[in-house]
């Protein structure tokens, strides 16, 4: 399903500005003849597009609250990002309540099924996106390791007090670093700091809830040779660890298609 259709024309390369939701990325993409404003989510399977009633086959699908929704199923003909027409896209469809709301013009996500047709480089504290065929790296970028569970999202390693430790590289959060309140990790953490106590609402597959967690600055993460200072750090209900596009907010981000490799500089 991720694999499913093409980029025209053949050769590309397209600049734009984006803009942002409590940190996420918005690009503008065309859909059925409208321009939407579409989430950037590295941690999405496939593209997912608002409709107000679900069209085509229809099965359960989990988000990253663990809970399920039920969603549709379609082809998108023609997804345009700039002069780039991703063609037959495989996409699940559904009523996001909850984040359409907070979303101005709200069409959906860009998902795996769109992001892995292409190289992109993001500028995120300039806010600049370039979308290209053409390799888009020099040597100033350091390579970060990249393990594609099953073909899909991308997962990397962190370093913290010399133990690595397995995540996610999930855009589509908001968080900088978030933990499985269950997982070996944030119990490790918990012991070591003390962690402040935090309510708020979150959006995840299944709609808008209020969860409580728990919040601590942790002092230093690695990332390869590269090393992020106070990193916020929650804990909660979540189905695994990852690192949100937060962690890379002082940074120049290089998802790199030719080579399945992710590549930063600060």
């Amino acid at each position: 399903m991720q694999k499913q259709g093409s980029a025209t024309p053949n050769d590309f390369d397209e600049e734009l500005t984006f803009t942002t939701a409590k940190t996420v990325i918005l690009i503008p993409a065309e859909i059925d003849g409208n321009t939407k404003n579409f989430m950037f989510d590295t941690g999405a399977d496939l593209n997912m597009v608002q409709r107000d009633s679900l069209t085509g086959k229809t099965s359960k699908w989990s988000g990253a609250s663990r809970r399920k929704m039920e969603l549709g199923t379609e082809i998108i003909d023609s997804f345009k990002i700039g002069n780039i027409k991703f063609e037959n896209i495989y996409a699940l469809n559904g009523n996001l309540v909850g984040l359409k709301e907070q979303i101005p013009n709200f069409g959906g996500l860009i998902g795996q099924s769109v992001i892995n047709k292409a190289n992109w480089l993001i500028d995120y504290p300039n806010e600049r996106i370039r979308i290209s065929n053409k390799d888009l790296s020099d040597d100033t970028f350091q390579v970060i390791e990249i393990d594609r569970k099953n073909g899909g999202n991308p997962y990397t390693f962190i370093t913290i007090d010399g133990q690595k430790y397995e995540v996610v590289i999930d855009f589509g959060s908001s968080s900088e670093f978030n933990l499985p309140q269950e997982s070996n990790l944030a119990k490790k953490l918990m012991e070591k700091y003390d962690f402040n106590e935090n309510e708020r609402e979150r959006y995840t597959l299944g709609g808008l809830q209020t969860i409580k967690e728990k919040v601590v600055i942790a002092p230093l993460i690695k990332l390869g040779n590269m090393e992020f200072q106070n990193i916020s750090t929650t804990i909660n209900v979540s189905s695994q660890p990852r690192i949100g596009i937060g962690f890379f907010k002082d940074c120049i981000i290089y998802i790199d298609n030719l080579e399945n490799s992710y590549k930063i500089k600060k």
